[in-house]
């Protein structure tokens, strides 16, 4: 298969190896020259890397500071920078990480040190797309602000910024390990970038055989490897990726001749033959600008929303529309081809999403963030409190409800016949102070039908169905897990209860069979919507913290965690059917969009990512 081209911009790396130390209390490492030297020959390699690549050995800290500055500070556009760094890691009083140099002195690693925090001020003022940190030390995972006391950091908060990619050969905790040397003329590499050179050199790290080492298989691979030769290091890796980066070309093999009939006699395939249906092919488009929400489908098309801005692509042509822009920064509403929103003095605005154009407005004045469509009425909550229905064609009026001394906090949804959502009643008590409870609340027509008085204050994860209201309480400050209600949307009469392990990484998604959540812990839990019991005997992992609602789809559910993984799941069985490699944009409250076995996804950096799964 013909390699992927390595793109339009300049393709730099800047490997950093240091083995010798003065101080005593800094024992000399043999591995990092040749780490250098061995991955400048392959990255260096026209036919390999085609990278642009200079490295310092032993190098003091000025020369460093300036190298690294300047290979930073000259990338812009398109280009990728890759940063490789191989030594003693130190971690400072104030738990900060530190690349000793020649002449570091751990005593005062402030200013005898490359610290991590200067290199994170130069990648942020870098203007290139794509970055790559390989780091090969001890303690690594504190690169990652944010990785303090905290083994599963959110990656994409440390670092900022897009194209951010950071592999460590372990975590902030663990040492990394030199080569085993031979003898004194034959110095090894370190455990972890051997496996790097290893996976790139021989090309085993292109792990879907089509003829490139991408960086999410290169990771892979070495964990792998490390893995099959039981060392005590697990590698991380973590960032923002809009596309996996190439960084290797495999060299090609040589192909077998074929010949048109086979040595039993049996015919190849001609192009008489009834060709099989093709299988949808994955695709990529430019949507939002940077970070943005998941995708929402309206009426054939795919809605993005970032602050300020809504971008709209019809899904067939994958043409976009004009930009729509927004007064406020809230998520719109979405029906009938049409988004609503706040528009000029926060009034009531129906936007037409295929050409940007006014379409209607109300003078009423609303909260954008508890704008929401369910069952064909729109929903918004004034902002003197009042809740309004309307009809969303015409935006005619249909009821009102004043506040009654109660706080909307929720975008109203539909369920028995009935809007639902929650709220905050304050009252006061005595001659002061003030009493706040929540409550879920079941109206029709504009009138209280029902309300539930929860136990404790109610977090905004919750889900809604004909058959039951989820609601996840916040716990006290002393505990570390959240208690998952169930309400009857009927009568508001408590179903079940459910106390999870860990704090909830999204917010939970509801059928009318199935209520599904992944904690902090990397637990996907399915429990049984009726019951509240485990609807899957063996307790399911992701590889990392969910960063999106999950999405359900008949018999399937999606996942999308922080490890770059978007994983198919059979909902009745639990098992993993397949996954893609994607680091997905975080949304607690949205999810992927998924129609005719094609997920569509935001990327982390804004794009759209239409996924065969």
């Amino acid at each position: 298969m013909t390699a992927q081209p390595f793109g339009d911009g300049n393709r730099g790396a800047l490997l950093i190896g240091t083995g010798t130390y003065d101080h005593p209390e800094l024992p000399e490492l043999r591995s990092p020259e040749v780490d250098c030297t061995r991955l400048d020959a392959l990255l260096r390699d026209p036919k390999i890397g085609a990278f642009e690549v200079q490295t310092l050995i032993d190098a003091d800290r000025a020369t460093l500071e300036r190298a690294i500055g300047e290979f930073f500070d000259s990338a812009w556009g398109h280009d990728v920078r890759l940063l490789y760094l191989s030594g003693h890691g130190i971690v400072s009083r104030s738990d900060k990480l530190h690349f000793a140099i020649r002449q570091t002195d751990p005593v005062r690693p402030a200013y005898t040190t490359i610290s991590a925090a200067f290199i994170h001020e130069v990648m942020e003022e870098c203007r290139a797309r794509s970055i790559v940190v390989i780091l090969d030390c001890c303690y690594s995972g504190l690169f990652l602000p944010g990785a303090k006391g905290n083994e599963s950091a959110r990656f994409e908060e440390a670092l900022g910024g897009h194209g951010r990619v950071v592999i460590t050969a372990g975590t902030r905790s663990q040492r990394a390990w030199e080569g085993q040397h031979l003898d004194a003329e034959t110095p090894a590499p370190s455990l972890f970038t051997g496996m790097l050179i290893e996976g790139i050199s021989s090309g085993a790290a292109d792990l879907n055989g089509n003829g490139v080492v991408t960086l999410q298989e290169l990771y892979r691979f070495a964990c792998e490897r490390l893995h099959q030769e039981g060392v005590t290091q697990t590698p991380r890796m973590g960032g923002e990726m809009q596309y996996d980066i190439t960084l290797a070309k495999v060299r090609k093999q040589r192909k077998p001749r074929s010949s048109r009939t086979d040595r039993t006699g049996g015919r190849n395939r001609s192009s008489s033959e009834p060709q099989a249906r093709r299988k949808p092919e994955p695709w990529q488009t430019r949507a939002a600008f940077g970070p943005a929400r998941q995708p929402i489908l309206s009426d054939g098309m795919l809605v993005v929303h970032e602050p300020y801005r809504l971008h709209a692509i019809d899904l067939e042509s994958r043409q976009r529309s004009p930009l729509i822009k927004m007064w406020y920064p809230s998520s719109p509403a979405l029906h009938g081809g049409a988004a609503y929103f706040p528009g000029k003095g926060g009034h009531l605005q129906m936007t037409d999403l295929r050409t940007g154009k006014h379409r209607a407005s109300h003078p009423v004045a609303i909260r954008g963030d508890l704008l929401g469509i369910s069952k064909d009425v729109l929903y918004a909550t004034a902002q003197d409190g009042t809740l309004h229905a309307f009809d969303p064609s015409t935006l005619n009026l249909l009821w009102s409800l004043p506040s009654i001394g109660l706080t909307v906090a929720s975008a109203p949804q539909a369920a028995a016949g009935y809007t639902i959502f929650t709220a905050t009643e304050s009252r006061m008590s005595g001659d002061a102070a003030t009493v706040i409870t929540d409550r879920i609340m079941a109206i029709s027509e504009g009138r209280v039908v029902w309300s539930y008085k929860a136990e404790a204050p109610l977090s905004p994860d919750w889900a809604v169905t004909d058959h039951g209201i989820y609601v996840t309480l916040q716990p006290e400050e002393s505990s570390s897990n959240q208690r998952i209600v169930a309400v009857s949307p009927e009568n508001g009469k408590l179903l079940w209860s459910f106390d999870t392990r860990a704090y909830l990484a999204a917010s939970l998604v509801a059928t009318d069979e199935a209520l599904i959540f992944g904690d902090t812990d990397n637990r996907l839990v399915a429990l049984d919507a009726k019951t509240g019991t485990f609807r899957w005997n063996k307790e399911k992992k992701t590889e990392g913290c969910l960063l999106t609602r999950p999405s359900i789809s008949g018999d399937a559910l999606f996942t999308a965690d922080r490890a770059a993984k978007i994983v198919r799941w059979n909902l009745l069985t639990g098992r993993k059917v397949r996954e893609y490699d994607l680091l997905v944009g975080p949304d607690r409250q949205g999810s992927p969009a998924i129609l005719n076995g094609v997920v569509y996804v935001t990327g982390a950096r804004g794009d759209i990512h239409a996924l065969p799964m």
